[in-house]
């Protein structure tokens, strides 16, 4: 009766070696640092970003500039016969420039510069963005192929159970029992295979877009992540976040735009300016010129006045956000840095405590099943346990390079 499962079991650890087996990814190693300047330079969102920042700079001299002047050339009093080009008494030639008042040119010039700043900050949480992301994924990547060697090398391990399992039922020395709990011990890691490649998959995808590339572009091997380690207290990168986080610099280039915003909308009340110059030649007169200086009546005072209040409550909205921000900003720092010190904080501890027990109970429990001192449900849960903390010790490592990146995002700079 041992036969058929002995021959199942070994077939499904055959099954399990060509099927485990890990997917090809391209020669060579990728470093975290490549990946970031990788997505940098390829990422579309930074490449977007970066081109309306400069549209908005462009745009700042062009609000700051006077509308184009206007030429007149005139022609007047031809003779029957003749027409006004070449038979006209009197001609003149006449340039008119119409200005804002001069601090509403200002203003408008101040509103575009502002606005340019905050561009240039939503670009620069762009980059945070998508290095956050990248960071993200490729621990995500570093995870899953850790977690698919960690089980090929348990199925190694079960195999070698398996032969042990075996030659203690043959002697008489096993219970049948002891093969078949290999058996769906296996199974078990198989059907973990398959969720583990899934997320390997969905990990370099996400890398790829991260980078610019295509979802299936192939991509090195992660290198080796290490226990990472926060050097500064929560305190001082709380005011490093206040001072150059990209979303909360914006917040307040919005309130200060909204303000200017506000100061441009009254000054519709002021008026505008029209300079004409003209110079006049006739028969009787001679050379002549004229100037003309002519000013707007804001007589619709209703539409400036319902400028200003809109304004007004632009304003207010923008200072009501940017206080949402700031207190956003204190609450995602104190968060992701609490996170990131957990993970730091476990990932040491199964590094230096519980993996090497782990190790150790392991070897104890093969040691005494090939003995006959234990059980065989002893060894599996053993080795249970050696695995799900190596798994645990990697999602750890990998948590908290997540949290690193939130962290980097937060503060708007690298740790």
């Amino acid at each position: 009766m041992f036969q058929p499962i002995a021959s199942v079991l070994l077939s499904l650890l055959a099954v399990s070696a060509r099927a485990q087996a890990p997917v090809a990814v391209s020669s060579g190693s990728l470093s975290l640092i490549e990946a970031l300047d990788a997505a940098r330079r390829g990422n579309p969102e930074i490449r977007v970003a970066l081109k309306r920042w400069e549209a908005a700079r462009k745009r700042v001299s062009s609000e700051a500039t006077p509308d184009k002047p206007r030429l007149d050339i005139e022609r007047m009093y031809a003779p029957s016969g003749k027409t006004p080009l070449n038979g006209a008494d009197e001609k003149a030639v006449s340039i008119t420039q119409e200005f804002p008042f001069p601090t509403t040119l200002y203003l408008r010039g101040s509103r575009a510069s502002k606005a340019a700043e905050v561009s240039e900050q939503v670009y620069r949480a762009k980059v945070r963005e998508v290095l956050a992301q990248t960071r993200t994924s490729y621990a995500m990547l570093y995870l899953s192929i850790k977690s698919r060697g960690l089980l090929d090398e348990n199925i190694d391990l079960m195999r070698r159970f398996a032969k042990v399992a075996e030659s203690k039922f043959a002697a008489g020395a096993a219970a049948e029992s002891d093969a078949l709990k290999a058996q769906v011990e296996l199974t078990k890691m198989l059907n973990m295979g398959v969720v583990v490649d899934e997320e390997r998959e969905l990990a370099s995808a996400m890398l790829n877009a991260s980078m610019g590339r295509p979802a299936d572009e192939p991509l090195g091997t992660p290198r080796d992540l290490k226990p990472g380690r926060l050097e500064k207290a929560r305190e001082e990168l709380e005011a490093v976040a206040f001072a150059r986080r990209p979303e909360l610099r914006q917040a307040v280039l919005a309130a200060e735009l909204s303000r200017t915003s506000l100061s441009l909308a009254k000054s519709e009340f002021l008026p505008d300016i029209m300079l004409t110059y003209r110079s006049r030649k006739d028969p009787m007169r001679g050379r002549t010129s004229d100037a003309v200086l002519g000013l707007s009546v804001p007589l619709w005072f209703w539409k400036p006045a319902a400028m200003v209040a809109e304004a007004s409550a632009e304003k207010e909205m923008a200072e009501a956000e940017l206080e949402t921000e700031r207190l956003a900003t204190a609450a995602d720092l104190r968060t992701a840095f609490v996170r990131a010190q957990t993970a730091q904080r476990l990932a040491e501890s199964y590094r230096t405590s519980l993996l090497p027990q782990a190790e150790s109970a392991l070897t104890v429990a093969e040691s005494g099943y090939k003995a006959g001192w234990t059980t065989f449900l002893d060894l599996l849960d053993a080795q249970r346990s050696l695995l799900n903390f190596k798994l645990e010790y990697y999602q750890y490592l990998a948590e908290y390079e997540r949290r690193a990146a939130e962290l980097e995002r937060v503060i708007g700079e690298e740790l």
